[in-house]
């Protein structure tokens, strides 16, 4: 090291404390992060993951039907699938990107919605993306949802100019959950209002 630099890291030492100059590192770390677009994208996520809030419940009277649900999807095995055949049952639709700092965020507590309810509601995680590459994508990050690439357009009720945005649809048709941007879906608010739409099927029963 020059004397040059010396003194001023002598100089820059002496009016700092030692919390100043860790910040002061921490700062410079995260600067040069951001300026790479893998370590960017993690840090995003990993900043949006931790202000997300629960979704709250749609006041809105907004129904669709089987049709509104007919678009076509190719799942992971290469089969085409509609979510219309998913119509009678709970439904959760997250259209998402692999690139997509807000959908990294959101994805861990959407598996944390997904293992406690993959029984009873049908999942679909929409994609423009290639299966191959969203595979990729969760496995690096030992998820296991349910994704689909979009293979023809959809509904109107469904179209979104963000990522994520997410819909929970109840058996009737009823949009009850639409959120745009990153939410934390694992939660007693979703939670409860599944439970009440599951216990209306058991009724049904």
């Amino acid at each position: 090291m020059s004397k040059f630099l010396k003194d001023q890291w002598n100089k820059y030492r002496r009016r700092k404390t030692k919390f100043g100059i860790i910040s002061d590192f921490l700062f410079f770390a995260l600067l040069i992060g951001m300026i790479i677009p893998d370590s960017r994208r993690i840090i995003s996520s990993t900043v949006i993951r931790y202000t997300m809030m629960q979704p709250k419940e749609n006041n809105d009277l907004i129904f669709v039907t089987k049709d509104d649900l007919n678009w076509k999807l190719i799942s992971e095995d290469g089969k085409q699938v509609s979510p219309s055949q998913s119509f009678g049952k709970p439904i959760f639709i997250n259209f998402w990107a692999t690139w997509c700092p807000p959908c990294i965020a959101e994805m861990p507590s959407i598996q944390s919605f997904y293992d406690k309810y993959r029984d009873r509601v049908d999942f679909y995680l929409i994609s423009n993306e290639n299966i191959a590459l969203m595979k990729k994508h969760l496995k690096k990050r030992e998820l296991t949802l349910p994704v689909y690439s979009l293979a023809s357009p959809v509904s109107g009720k469904f179209k979104s100019r963000k990522i994520p945005t997410s819909f929970l649809i109840s058996p009737e048709g009823k949009i009850v959950m639409i959120k745009q941007g990153a939410a934390d879906w694992d939660g007693s608010k979703v939670f409860s209002i599944v439970d009440k739409m599951l216990s209306k099927e058991n009724t049904k029963h």
